[in-house]
């Protein structure tokens, strides 16, 4: 094939013919028509707009006349028939249980202890965590506890854990860590955890985080009652998932993590 020649041919078929001359009369009446419709279109999307807009202020005034059968602080997902029982935003504002998720009521308690820098952690976090939280945690069966571990033998990854809930007192706890497992490459070598942060946290806040992981003593306390925790509990690994007391593993594939979820709720 002569691409050459094609090419030629067929940008010689974009020229117009030589006796071709502007209307531009004809051209403007062609942009109106083309134009009216959207035009309708437009007036009909602005008064559902408007209609839409005051079913929101009542329904936002439902919301706080009325008790929320949410038990997510950061937001509830719809329920069977077309329900929602609170608006389907994520959070931003100070949280005290940020590291927590799901009912308190739930039959099953699960605690993950993971460390930032551990790939193993990481792949959990990215891959089977998204399965976990949309099978149990968001349909109310089990309460989700996450708990910092940083291991001696990672040099970042306490630092790491205090960004994260810095942050998270702050309303980006799940913005933060899910930056940190998807970019532990880059951070656990040049130690750059700053930068990492501020690419998911606003600028006002990021002031605010920088502040807290510098002089705030309560993040460091956190992080060495999880230890603690995981000391009583006899955990020296990451990622350990125990779910009423009960460690799951060393498989933590999501069948695996399902087919335990589901005995431990029976016997409940």
């Amino acid at each position: 094939m002569d691409v050459n020649r094609w090419v030629d041919e067929r940008l010689s078929s974009l020229d117009p013919p030589d006796d071709w001359r502007p209307d531009s009369s004809a051209a403007f009446a062609r942009l109106r028509r083309r134009h009216a419709p959207a035009r309708r279109r437009w007036w009909l999307w602005a008064s559902l707009s408007a209609a839409a807009a005051a079913a929101a202020g009542c329904a936002v005034l439902l919301l706080v006349s009325t008790p929320s059968a949410c038990a997510n602080p950061l937001g509830c997902r719809p329920l069977p028939g077309g329900v929602v029982s609170a608006p389907l935003v994520t959070a931003r504002g100070p949280h005290t249980n940020f590291k927590e998720s799901g009912s308190p009521a739930a039959p099953v308690t699960c605690e993950l202890y993971t460390d930032y820098e551990c790939s193993h952690c990481a792949a959990f976090y990215l891959q089977t965590m998204p399965q976990l939280s949309a099978r149990y945690v968001d349909s109310g069966k089990v309460r989700l506890i996450h708990r910092d571990l940083p291991l001696a033998n990672h040099r970042y990854a306490r630092l790491a854990a205090l960004y994260a809930d810095a942050a998270g007192e702050a309303g980006y706890y799940r913005d933060v860590a899910e930056r940190l497992y998807r970019t532990e490459v880059v951070w656990s070598t040049d130690g750059d955890i700053d930068v990492q942060v501020a690419k998911v946290v606003p600028a006002a806040v990021m002031e605010k985080v920088r502040s807290q992981v510098r002089d705030d003593s309560s993040l460091e306390n956190s992080v060495k009652a999880d230890e603690a925790e995981a000391r009583r509990k006899h955990i020296d690994r990451t990622p350990t998932l125990l779910c009423n007391g009960r460690t799951i593993g060393p498989d933590l594939s999501f069948p695996r993590i399902e087919a335990q979820i589901d005995l431990l709720a029976m016997e409940r």
